[in-house]
């Protein structure tokens, strides 16, 4: 029997309990995405490329009075992704993205002089993302919701982050070859404001504008 049958059409004799409509139609809506026809091109894989923006941050104290602050500039970023497509709507990928930026770093200690200091600081992070498609495979654009948890490399330090990011395919069906933009922003602890003096904390912010290709099997 099928789910959402079990759900709006089966009456138990052996219990009282009747689910409520809010409860059914969220039975419903998830039966329609279990039993979503499976078309083909269940696997795909991506390659993107695009830049990098980091937030900046600062931080200043009394005693002694002291300040510190980061500045990142634009970098070059790239993101290689394997998927799989469990229907329209639902998809799960596995992912490598990685970026190059510019920092200049400055401390002020006491009555001492402003010290700074330029360097590239390069982040390596891989991890798994849950997608959510808002059209069918067979539209020729599909928007996308996506967002996972990522383990992060960024100088010396390792870090948890987390990502979201949005999006569009553009995929020619006869041939499986197609287009993707993405918008991401990943989160994680601040492994570059940390070792100033005095410490920078907060969440580190990184924006990644990509644009690449995506060929679905």
């Amino acid at each position: 029997m099928s789910p959402i049958l079990l759900v709006f059409g089966h009456k138990s004799t052996k219990t009282s309990y009747t689910p409520s409509l809010r409860t059914r139609l969220l039975l419903a809506a998830f039966c329609v995405l279990i039993e979503a026809p499976t078309a083909h091109a269940q696997f795909y894989v991506t390659g993107l490329g695009g830049f990098a923006a980091l937030s900046n941050g600062a931080a200043a104290q009394a005693s002694p009075p002291s300040t510190s602050s980061f500045d990142p500039k634009v970098g070059a970023a790239f993101n290689l992704t394997a998927g799989r497509h469990f229907n329209d709507w639902i998809s799960a990928q596995a992912g490598y993205v990685g970026n190059r930026n510019q920092i200049t770093v400055s401390e002020l200690a006491g009555g001492g002089p402003l010290v700074q200091r330029t360097s590239k600081v390069t982040q390596h992070a891989i991890g798994v993302d849950a997608q959510l498609y808002f059209r069918p495979r067979q539209s020729w654009v599909r928007p996308y919701l996506a967002a996972g948890p990522y383990w992060l490399r960024i100088g010396s330090e390792n870090k948890l982050g987390f990502r979201v990011a949005v999006g569009a395919d553009l995929v020619h069906r006869k041939s499986g070859w197609g287009l993707r933009y993405t918008f991401s922003e990943m989160m994680s602890p601040n492994a570059i404001g940390r070792p100033l003096h005095p410490k920078v904390t907060g969440v580190l912010m990184n924006f990644q504008n990509l644009f690449g290709i995506v060929k679905q099997f």
